[in-house]
């Protein structure tokens, strides 16, 4: 069965279950364009409020930045944790294939994909590391 498509600013998104996971692709999508954007004034005027939404169950997420422009995100912090987890599991299955192939990460690796797992580095900035550690372009 061929994997489910939708659409996005009209074009057609595909999704292979067994290369992504598909919860997370509607979550990004959802979220990237149905959040709300609050100016700086107002997230700090509204800041209280915000954090009630979440305490009380609200999982959307909150962008934050000037002239309206998303340049940051709040989201529940249980949001966040779920979104490292899966970092993390998405690690934990990289590493055992590395390892059933017979080799392992090397503890500069190791580092490398464990701030990417905290979201303390992008996914771009992860990927030259990980190429620069092995001489790679």
């Amino acid at each position: 069965m061929p994997a489910p498509s939708i659409l996005v600013a009209g074009r057609p998104i595909m999704a292979r279950k067994d290369s992504l996971k598909w919860e997370a692709i509607v979550y990004a999508i959802v979220y990237t364009f149905s959040m709300e954007t609050l100016s700086v004034r107002e997230a700090r005027a509204q800041l209280s409020g915000l954090l009630a939404r979440f305490r009380n169950g609200d999982r959307r997420p909150i962008g934050v930045g000037s002239h309206r422009k998303t340049e940051a995100v709040m989201v529940p912090v249980e949001v966040f944790e779920e979104l490292t987890m899966e970092r993390s599991r998405s690690l934990a299955q990289a590493a055992a294939s590395v390892r059933a192939e017979g080799s392992s990460a090397s503890p500069a690796a190791e580092g490398v994909m464990g701030q990417w797992a905290r979201g303390e580095i992008s996914t771009t900035r992860m990927r030259e590391l990980i190429r620069g550690l092995h001489g790679a372009a």
